[in-house]
């Protein structure tokens, strides 16, 4: 590159020195070669000495664009992009739509556009969602700066984004006429779209000094975005309005926004077209109607302008509050059109022209009653159903416990048979309103006027990936994150039927809708497993750490013979171990492997029991699922696995220590009064940790529904989780330990027990690992179930998985003579 620069200099003697090369890394290539200038007046300067260094470099063989930039100022800059033309043998403006872009493109556009041939006209390429979250981010700072108040954010900055599309970024940037100007080109915008009576909900004040001051700041920011040309691409407005919704206190009207994948989702399912009149009466900010625009151009190839006219006609949009149903008309606005039959408007009450029967697809994410409003989703639905017409398609978002409660709800769901088919049930992921909500939702897809035929079989999906992380309480897409999507859409329109994932059933009159009680259990994948394990292991260790004390001094107590230690079948009825006995047990399940009991009724209520040494579990998901220490005279023998009905539904904990479980957990005691292998004991716990996707608050957890999922028969799996619990002994040892002694130091002055010993011994680590002691015909007979259960070609695989990559793990058998 500096060979090809000699001479290219601005006097035209000496070498060029370009501003800035933006440098293809693997192989050096000038991609992009750009010159600056300090005054935005010089940006014809700036351009055409930015071509002349591009010139050098296309002459040595390389295919760089030419950048000019010119201006200093963070809020007035200019910018332009020429690429070289082979024909013209010159340089042609970079454009979209005819106009000159003023962004730099990404490395992708670069390369499309300076290939032999490449087009000189581009659209421009939506930001990464984690830049689009910084942006926000500072917009956000800056308003607050300006003294806007939280739930005045989001409108302020559609006026912004508004005002710089309607005038095409021809907005004063002096702090005197910034804001008048702004709030004049909301209104045109409004106006010429025929809504400006909602025009008043998206304003700035005009009089607030300090945001006069931000206003040209905010402008610059929104325009390096492209907020001025990139909104018939991508749903800017809606995106941003989400990310500030997270800074106006969470959910204050009971709205969680859609995000914008499974809207997208939900209009390919419904494979709404341009035929389709398309309704949603609870509409936000016009999230599905992008999504159908979105559909319209990708699948359907319309070009802009017909897009446009479609949706004139075709999109029936309600929506009640204000400035939401404002938002929405801009969104509509910033993509080619406003005069969309957007209306604000209670879609439950009475709507004089009410569009009864004239949609074909209708897609919603009601409200969900909150303490605002106590509105049923169920009366969404239903409105939703007369605005179709027969033979309609209709997919909503509702929250998971309208798909397994019973009484009304039950009552509900069968109405709705009567008159309607259920198609297909997703659920959806449990992250996917965070950091807004923790809900868990699914969509539920009905078609009207045909009574359901439980012949005609439902499809159900669980949606576990779709291709987003939570990161910084944003969810952004990953590369490596599974993406379930183009599955699930498969599945539903198919039945397709996999284990873990989908299934195809029959239901009827008042049966539940939850995809966990149809879709068949799989062993969870190794790393889902992996992680289960470490999350479990860690709570164990945080158990001992923060209770060490306290689990001392309940072995003391046990000692000393103020707290009775019992197996806890002993301390049940007959008939609670005969109801047991009747669960399925099939080889490989966790009911062919533990008997399942309820807690202790005694605990169900632990009011009026006086604090005490004895350990009380219940349904927390903290410190192994410690409820606390209290006056309890007996506790159940270790080992053993606990797992949460209510409360933190399918959290599952081992039990090392002796303790009093109250009724609203599960105890799954080893078969046959086994002796325990911890190994397993923890893989059970994670597989029901991997399995509480199929529980809510509606959906109870129950032995008869945790009986048939499977258990994990990885021996590479296994060995990887006893390396694991011997690095955790190491913690528990730790915690242990100064308490030990202080106890041993008592008991050598004489002071307690009389000089007995605990029934533990004095090295906690020891004493943790005897739990890990089987005796060899238990091992034998565990081993050769695990065979029974494997094909030769699993355990060769899985033999040869773990001498190639696991040259670390030691076998079952050298961790237990360790021990």
């Amino acid at each position: 590159m500096a060979e090809a620069l000699q001479g290219a200099s601005k006097s035209g003697a000496g070498a060029g020195v370009p501003e800035a090369i933006l440098v293809d890394p693997d192989v050096a290539t000038p991609l992009v070669v750009i010159e600056a200038k300090a005054s935005e007046d010089d940006l014809a300067q700036a351009i055409i000495e930015a071509e002349g260094y591009g010139a050098a470099l296309v002459a040595a063989g390389y295919r760089p664009l030419a950048v000019g930039l010119a201006g200093t100022e963070a809020d007035a800059f200019g910018l332009r992009v020429s690429k070289w033309d082979d024909d013209a043998r010159g340089w042609v403006p970079v454009t979209y739509e005819g106009h000159p872009i003023d962004w730099i493109p990404n490395e992708t556009d670069v390369r499309r556009i300076t290939a032999r041939g490449g087009p000189a006209d581009i659209r421009p390429t939506p930001p990464p969602a984690e830049v689009l979250a910084e942006k926000a981010d500072d917009i956000n700072r800056l308003l607050r700066e300006a003294d806007i108040k939280d739930e005045f954010r989001p409108t302020a900055v559609a006026a912004f984004m508004l005002a710089l599309w309607h005038s095409r970024g021809e907005l004063r940037r002096d702090p005197k006429y910034v804001l008048k100007d702004v709030n004049e080109a909301c209104g045109e915008a409004f106006a010429k779209a025929g809504k400006l009576s909602l025009s008043k909900s998206i304003t700035v004040d005009a009089a607030n000094l300090k945001l006069r001051q931000k206003a040209g700041r905010i402008l610059t920011i929104l325009e390096r975005l492209n907020v001025t040309v990139l909104t018939a691409e991508h749903d800017y407005l809606g995106q941003l309005y989400e990310t500030f919704f997270r800074y106006t206190g969470g959910n204050t009207i009971g709205q969680y926004f859609t995000p914008r994948h499974v809207a997208r989702m939900m209009v390919d399912a419904c494979e709404a077209g341009s035929n389709d009149v398309v309704a949603d009466l609870a509409c936000g900010t016009g999230g599905f109607f992008v999504a159908y625009m979105s559909r319209l151009v990708e699948v359907e190839h319309l070009p802009r302008t017909r897009m446009v006219e479609v949706i004139q006609e075709n999109i029936l949009g309600f929506e009640a509050e204000p400035s939401t149903a404002a938002l929405c008309v801009a969104n509509m606005i910033l993509r080619g059109d406003g005069s969309t039959k957007i209306r604000q408007a209670d879609s439950l009450g009475r709507v004089p022209d009410f569009p009864e029967g004239m949609a074909s697809i209708a897609l919603m994410n009601p409200p969900f009653p909150h303490k605002n409003t106590d509105t049923p989703v169920e009366r969404f639905i239903e409105r939703g159903l007369e605005s179709l017409r027969d033979g309609g398609k209709m997919a909503v978002v509702v929250p998971a416990s309208l798909l397994s409660k019973g009484g009304k709800a039950a009552k509900w769901r069968a109405s709705i048979l009567k008159k309607h088919t259920l198609t297909a049930v997703c659920q959806l992921p449990d992250e996917l309103f965070q950091p807004f909500a923790s809900v868990t939702t699914s969509i539920i897809f009905l078609e009207k006027g045909r009574a359901h035929n439980p012949a005609r079989k439902t499809a159900f999906v669980r949606l576990h990936h779709d291709g987003l992380v939570l990161r910084k309480s944003v969810r952004v897409h990953r590369n490596s994150e599974p993406n379930q999507i183009p599955a699930a859409l498969d599945a539903i329109a198919n039945k397709t039927e996999t284990a873990g994932f989908s299934a195809a059933a029959s239901v009827s009159g008042e049966d539940e809708w939850s995809a966990g009680a149809y879709i068949a259990s799989a062993v969870p994948e190794d790393d889902e497993l992996r992680y289960a394990v470490d999350v479990q292991l860690r709570r164990l260790a945080s158990f001992y750490t923060r209770y060490a004390a306290e689990i001392v001094a309940q072995r003391e107590a046990i000692d000393a013979g103020d707290i009775v230690l019992q197996p806890y079948r002993e301390m049940l009825t007959p008939i609670r171990i005969s109801n047991a006995a009747k669960l399925p047990s099939n080889k490989g399940t966790i009911g062919g492997t533990f008997d399942i009991y309820y807690g202790l009724k005694e605990l169900h209520s632990r009011e009026g029991i006086a604090p005490g040494r004895t350990l009380i579990i219940s349904p927390t998901e903290n410190y192994n699922g410690t409820y606390g220490w209290l006056e309890f005279p007996v506790a159940a023998n270790p080992s053993f696995v606990t797992v949460a009905q209510t409360g933190s539904i399918g959290e599952a904990f081992v039990q090392l220590e002796p303790c009093a479980v109250n009724d609203d957990c599960l105890v799954l005691l080893p078969k046959d009064d086994g002796i325990p292998d911890l190994v397993t004991l923890v893989l059970t716990a994670a597989t029901l940790h991997a399995e509480k996707w199929r529980f809510n608050y509606g959906r109870k957890l129950t032995p008869s529904r945790i009986a048939h999922f499977r258990m994990p028969t990885s021996r590479g799996l296994e060995n990887w989780v006893a390396d694991r619990l011997d690095d955790m002994m190491d913690v528990v040892s730790a915690s242990l330990t100064p308490y030990q002694k202080a106890v041993q130091e008592e008991k050598d002055m004489g002071k307690s027990n009389n000089g007995r010993l605990s029934m533990y011994g004095f090295d906690p680590k020891d004493a943790l690992r005897a739990f890990m002691q089987v005796d060899p015909e238990a091992v034998k007979r565990r081993e050769n179930q695990m065979r029974e259960n494997r094909s030769e070609d699993d355990i060769d695989a899985e033999d040869a998985h773990v001498a190639m990559d696991e040259p670390r793990t030691k076998s079952l058998s050298e961790i237990r003579k360790k021990s």
